[in-house]
C-alpha cells in the first residue's frame, strides 16, 4: 500500500558495477545497523565512491575491519567535502548533528536522515542555509536498530524507503536521492511534507 500523499519509484538491483556513482563522496553518521549497512551497499555498488564515517572510535575500528568504510572519524570535520550527508543516527543523535553541520559541510550538499520524526524535521529544515537540501527518510519494516556487526549490504532489498523532500533547491535532488535509494535495492517511496499537506488541504 502505497503511503497518502506518496508513489512508488521503479526499483533497480543493486550489484557490483564500475557505472559513475550518484555521489561521489558520502558521509554516513552513525555506523550502526542502517548506516554501516548503507555503506557496505554504496562499497559494493560503486566501488569509486569514497565513504566518509563518522561515529565513536570502537564502533569505527570494527567498520574499518569489515571494509565498510574508507576513511572515519569520531567528529564531523571529515564531513567538509561531503556530497551525501546521511544521519542514521537515533532522532536525538540526528538533531544534534543537524545543528553543526553548517559549520563543517562545505559542499552544496543533500542532507538525509533514515530514522526521521516530522515535526523535528520541518522545524529544522527552515534553519538550514540555503545551500544545502534536507530530505528526509524512513525505512519499512522492523529491522531498523542494531550493531554495525549486523549490517549487511542487501539489508534494504526489497523494502520501502519513504523519502519527504522537506527543503530541497530543486527536482533534479529528489530524482537523485530516489536513484540513490533505488540503486541500493530499496523501493524509494515519496512522500509530501507536513508544509505540502497543510498547503494542499
Amino acid at each position: 500500500v502505497t503511503p497518502e500523499g506518496g508513489r512508488l519509484l521503479p526499483m533497480a538491483s543493486p550489484s557490483a558495477s564500475g557505472s559513475q556513482p550518484i555521489f561521489d563522496r558520502i558521509g554516513i553518521v552513525g555506523i550502526r545497523l542502517i548506516g554501516g549497512s548503507i555503506a557496505l551497499a554504496v562499497r559494493q555498488r560503486w566501488p569509486a565512491c569514497l565513504v566518509i564515517g563518522v561515529d565513536d572510535k570502537s564502533v569505527l575500528e570494527v567498520a574499518q575491519r569489515m571494509h565498510a568504510v574508507d576513511v572515519s572519524a569520531d567528529d564531523l570535520t571529515m564531513l567538509s567535502d561531503a556530497q551525501l550527508v546521511v544521519l542514521a543516527g537515533s532522532i536525538q543523535d540526528n538533531l544534534s548533528v543537524l545543528k553543526l553541520l553548517d559549520e563543517h559541510v562545505n559542499e552544496t550538499a543533500l542532507i538525509t536522515a533514515v530514522t526521521s520524526s516530522p515535526s523535528i524535521d520541518v522545524s529544522l529544515a527552515a534553519k538550514f542555509p540555503h545551500r544545502f537540501s534536507y530530505i528526509s527518510g524512513k525505512l519499512s519494516g522492523d529491522e531498523v536498530s542494531g550493531g554495525i556487526m549486523q549490517a549487511r549490504a542487501d539489508l534494504f532489498s526489497g523494502r520501502k524507503w519513504l523519502l519527504t523532500p522537506e527543503r530541497v533547491n530543486s527536482n533534479e535532488v529528489v530524482d537523485k536521492m530516489s536513484k540513490f535509494v533505488s540503486e541500493l535495492g530499496a523501493i524509494p517511496t515519496i512522500v509530501d511534507s507536513l508544509s505540502d499537506k497543510k498547503e494542499k488541504a
